[in-house]
């Protein structure tokens, strides 16, 4: 699973708990508690803060309320974020999401008008290592919550963050293959995936494909006492795990594959999002009591999450000769039918 899929999953858990338990007088008199989810990133060309607000009603079931739109989201707000250092602010739109290319999920919560939260890069391009505050606001100055957080560093080939470097990859069946990233210190949570590419001709049409191998999702073991991961896996589950993706070449389905590259991708997080990840999955399992702790890096009492993330992603690596011929002839992958 992806490591931006975790968090939306564990995310919209935490969102169900708040705005469906009892145990939460949230709108008695004055109170609302604001529900708040940003994630930010250099590399982004715009970015969307949700910003909704838990609701309870001893009178009407919450699966009824969750499809009015007035009990999800506040009036008369502002959300804005701050340069912590300059002390600059820059003020977001909201935007109608489904507008903007991005549907909210069918579920219990209404999903039109998907209200979120808006900045361009042309508007406020962040700076790494920099910090930003979220502020969120009631339109007579009073704060409903505010969070900070620094920008993560992207990962570089030019610095030569990431190994191995871009050209040839081998997958030995009795080797290790290896991957070694050195992220800022701020990145504190990594998935790695490697996206592998390749053409595949079935009855005359040929369409290109690819497959998402994740090594690991929600890694957090630096390698020593420097800032640096490494992230090791037997090159025969390479081909183990095109075998176990793709259906073989027999009678019945007669397909050729003709491999073109693999990309290499790491997605980085902050520590609040590993916080949010760890806390999340403690209690989910056959040993757990079905609760999900409420974790949240937000003021006043807000639930939620604020941090930075940052992708790293590099295409056109290619396979060494004997791991072609591996591919094409070794006898777990043979029945593939790569060209």
């Amino acid at each position: 699973m992806k490591f931006t899929h975790i968090i939306l999953i564990l995310i919209s858990i935490v969102l169900v708990n708040i705005g469906c338990s009892n145990e939460f007088q949230v709108t008695e008199g004055q109170t609302e508690i604001p529900v708040v989810y940003g994630i930010l990133s250099s590399q982004d060309t715009a970015t969307y803060i949700r910003v909704e607000k838990a609701f309870v009603d001893e009178n009407i079931s919450a699966s009824t309320l969750a499809l009015d739109p007035a009990n999800l989201y506040f009036e008369n707000i502002s959300v804005k974020l701050r340069h912590v250092s300059s002390g600059k602010e820059y003020p977001l739109q909201r935007v109608d999401g489904n507008k903007e290319g991005y549907k909210r999920d069918s579920g219990i919560f209404a999903n039109s008008p998907n209200y979120l939260y808006k900045i361009t890069r042309n508007e406020l391009a962040f700076v790494p290592k920099q910090e930003y505050k979220l502020v969120v606001a009631k339109n007579d100055g009073n704060i409903l919550t505010e969070s900070s957080t620094k920008i993560l560093t992207p990962l570089s080939d030019a610095k030569d963050d990431v190994g191995p470097k871009p050209g040839t990859m081998s997958f030995g069946y009795n080797s290790e293959f290896q991957i070694v990233w050195y992220p800022d210190e701020n990145s504190v949570i990594h998935d790695v995936i490697l996206v592998i590419n390749f053409d595949e001709t079935k009855n005359g049409v040929t369409t290109a494909r690819s497959l998402d191998w994740t090594l690991t999702s929600g890694y957090s073991e630096k390698s020593g006492s420097s800032n640096s991961y490494s992230l090791g896996t037997r090159g025969k589950a390479f081909y183990e795990f095109l075998a176990g993706s793709l259906s073989p070449n027999e009678s019945g389905n007669q397909v050729s594959r003709y491999f073109k590259d693999i990309s290499i991708k790491i997605i980085s997080g902050g520590q609040p999002i590993k916080d949010y990840i760890n806390i999340g999955l403690a209690n989910i399992g056959i040993t757990s009591s079905g609760e999900v702790p409420v974790y949240s890096n937000m003021s006043n009492d807000a639930r939620g999450i604020f941090s930075s993330k940052t992708q790293f992603f590099r295409s056109g690596m290619t396979l060494s000769k004997p791991s072609l011929d591996s591919l094409r002839s070794g006898i777990i992958t043979k029945k593939l039918n790569f060209q």
